[in-house]
């Protein structure tokens, strides 16, 4: 019996360039050479880089955004204490329901807080010092006790507030500013006039006619200056105007200053 030879089938044309291009790729594909490597490594390594140092820079950017604003509240919380606290010099229980002008000058509150200094209550007489008084909550009886002689002052690079302060060396201090995180480089108390200027220690609201008394009201201007401990170079100034609220009446002259 005889068999049939099955013929061979021949590669087309179009398998053998397959193989072809196939063997190419493969050889393209084989890997990279040292300078190519070199090359990819130099790259990486300069994005690297640059993105440590965006990284760094935030970092250092947010640590000082955070320590500038612990200043700055810092110094807000002094600036408002100073504030509301000398809006009440002057203040006397006992002058409620007794608005007569010619008695007002009776009041213990407006009186010397110094020996020497007729300022209605109010002492500037010290730089980066402020002496004043009220009627305090705990007593409010009317009269001028010991404790109720208060003041603010700059001291050790703090800014201090004080009672039984007879002065501005004297008396029990306390720092109201944190001394850990803050210096305090200038503090400064001025009397002001109407016009925002410098002025003389008080200026007459009222001068009534035939009698020897005024009104006079008091305006003064608190600049606060503070620097970072750990980083002098970030300071910052705060300023703020004060109206007393308890004006001074005086039946030994017409004037106020």
């Amino acid at each position: 019996m005889l068999m049939r030879k099955h013929p061979v089938k021949q590669p087309t044309v179009f398998a053998v360039n397959a193989f072809i291009g196939a063997r190419r790729t493969l050889r393209r594909q084989s890997g990279l050479g040292l300078v190519e490597l070199l090359i990819a490594s130099a790259i990486g390594l300069f994005l690297l880089a640059g993105l440590t140092d965006f990284l760094g820079r935030s970092l250092t950017s947010s640590g000082r955004n955070f320590q500038d604003a612990r200043l700055t509240q810092d110094l807000n919380v002094a600036m408002e204490l100073m504030a509301r606290d000398l809006r009440r010099a002057g203040y006397s229980s006992a002058a409620q329901g007794n608005p007569a002008a010619v008695s007002a000058p009776a009041n213990p509150f407006t009186q010397e807080t110094v020996a020497g200094a007729g300022d209605g209550g109010i002492n500037l007489a010290t730089a980066g010092c402020v002496l004043y008084a009220y009627d305090a909550p705990a007593t409010e009886n009317g009269n001028l006790d010991v404790v109720e002689r208060l003041g603010f002052r700059l001291q050790a690079g703090t800014v201090q507030a004080g009672t039984s302060a007879t002065t501005c060396a004297t008396g029990a201090w306390q720092a109201v500013t944190d001394p850990g995180l803050s210096e305090i480089t200038a503090l400064s108390f001025q009397y002001m006039d109407g016009n925002g200027a410098a002025a003389a220690p008080q200026r007459p609201l009222v001068a009534a006619s035939g009698v020897t008394w005024a009104v006079c009201t008091r305006l003064i201007q608190v600049t606060l200056t503070g620097r970072l401990r750990s980083d002098p170079n970030v300071t910052r100034t705060l300023t703020q105007n004060v109206r007393v609220r308890n004006d001074w009446y005086r039946n030994a002259a017409v004037t106020c200053a």
